[in-house]
């Protein structure tokens, strides 16, 4: 559930895990763990990135987007969390048997496909009845109005989740001196 839903659903972000076989030093240079992958003509945004250390001893921390000089050693795995691409196009019009596909390949869960509109059976198949319905709720409660772009909120929506989804707090936010005040 990365990509950000759409017409045409957004890349799915890698889960990567690397085991440390020898003390070192890392270094890490990513993106996206505060801004959103933005979503365009309806779509969603993507998913933030994360990296968790967990340490030998079990003790764990959260790591920033860009960070050098961490210290790991032995046996510490870094569990690293790429972004998910933005979703392109209204996702209410992806066709659901392709939404359906997406569970099956393990791309979006049946809990991502409402996402999209689409209601998936506990036996795997499109339930078409709930799936009408389900999108027909959808775009009433959203009426017909979609953004070019959808960056996931404004700057303070999205500094307000950072901590709940990147499990690192938000930058602070600047304060601007007038020169000569």
């Amino acid at each position: 559930d990365s990509g950000g839903a759409g017409l045409h659903r957004g890349g799915n972000g890698l889960s990567v895990v690397y085991c440390f076989l020898c003390d070192g030093e890392i270094g890490i240079h990513d993106e996206r763990w505060l801004m959103y992958p933005w979503g365009v003509l309806g779509g969603e945004t993507g998913l933030r990135s994360t990296k968790r250390l967990v340490r030998a001893d079990g003790s764990e921390q959260w790591l920033p987007a860009k960070v050098e000089g961490i210290k790991v050693k032995e046996g510490d795995m870094l569990y690293f969390n790429t972004w998910g691409g933005g979703g392109w196009g209204d996702p209410f019009k992806r066709d659901p048997e392709l939404v359906r596909q997406d569970v099956e390949r393990r791309l979006v869960t049946r809990d991502g496909a409402r996402r999209y509109g689409v209601v998936i059976g506990d036996d795997g198949t499109v339930d078409a009845a709930a799936t009408d319905q389900l999108r027909a709720d959808l775009v009433a409660s959203r009426g017909d109005n979609i953004d070019l772009f959808n960056f996931g909120g404004d700057v303070e929506t999205i500094r307000a989740a950072c901590e709940a989804e990147t499990h690192l707090p938000a930058p602070v936010k600047p304060t601007f001196v007038r020169a000569g005040s």
